[in-house]
């Protein structure tokens, strides 16, 4: 049987407007499916329900940043479900944040970045965030390994570029880790591949050095050395 925490409350409710106002007293699920009237629509996330514990929101046209101001108070959110909208943007380190949060799943957007700041007071609940297929830039967050609980994390296919953090091949709840797709450099922690009962996931399709063709974790291969050298130095030009 599945955790509890794994479990969408009961209570869904369908219709989010973005033309409306958001009602005071909301469900604990708010949920809007890919229907033919809402699926065109281009719109912001409003203020949310305070005693909201799930959003999902998936596949429709949410557009912009992630606000802060859409999701203050809302200290019983456990699930995030957003992927595949127009969400773009730097997501800010207040999101993950939250109290209760458990499940992120915004992958299939446009986030161009992500801020990741340490668990408040060494505590999070935090336990699988998917943030694959955007456009996310810059290194990978290392402050993902001081999350206690985190047991599955998904970055693949972004723009990160530079080594994989130690610390990744350190955490032992980590079970799941998809990196791959792209441009990340160095040579894998060797943690990553000691022992049976490791990681699960991909490193594959990066500008990686050495990860030993015999693991899993290594495929697809790596992108060719041209493809990697022209993305570094289009970096470097933009920084001079």
């Amino acid at each position: 049987m599945a955790p509890s925490h794994l479990h969408s409350p009961p209570l869904i409710c369908s219709n989010l407007s973005p033309f409306g106002p958001t009602p005071s007293l909301g469900p604990s699920l708010l949920q809007l499916g890919t229907s033919s009237r809402s699926k065109n629509l281009t719109f912001l996330l409003p203020k949310l329900p305070p005693n909201l514990q799930a959003l999902a929101i998936k596949a429709n046209s949410l557009s912009g940043p992630i606000s802060k101001s859409s999701f203050d108070g809302l200290t019983q959110l456990e699930t995030v479900e957003l992927s595949a909208n127009s969400l773009a943007g730097v997501l800010k380190g207040w999101f993950f944040q939250l109290p209760s949060l458990q499940q992120v799943n915004l992958a299939n957007n446009s986030l161009t970045g992500v801020e990741i700041w340490k668990p408040d007071k060494d505590y999070s609940e935090l336990v699988a965030v998917d943030l694959g297929f955007n456009k996310i830039e810059g290194y990978l967050p290392v402050n993902f390994s001081e999350y206690p609980v985190l047991a599955s994390l998904s970055l693949r296919y972004n723009r990160l570029r530079g080594p994989i953090p130690l610390e990744f091949s350190q955490k032992g709840t980590l079970k799941r880790l998809y990196l791959d797709g792209n441009y990340l450099t160095g040579t894998p922690p060797p943690g990553f591949f000691a022992g049976a009962g490791g990681v699960a996931g991909s490193f594959g399709d990066n500008c990686l050095r050495a990860c030993p063709t015999s693991s899993q974790l290594c495929l697809p291969s790596q992108k060719p050395g041209s493809v990697c050298k022209q993305m570094y130095d289009r970096k470097r030009g933009r920084s001079h």
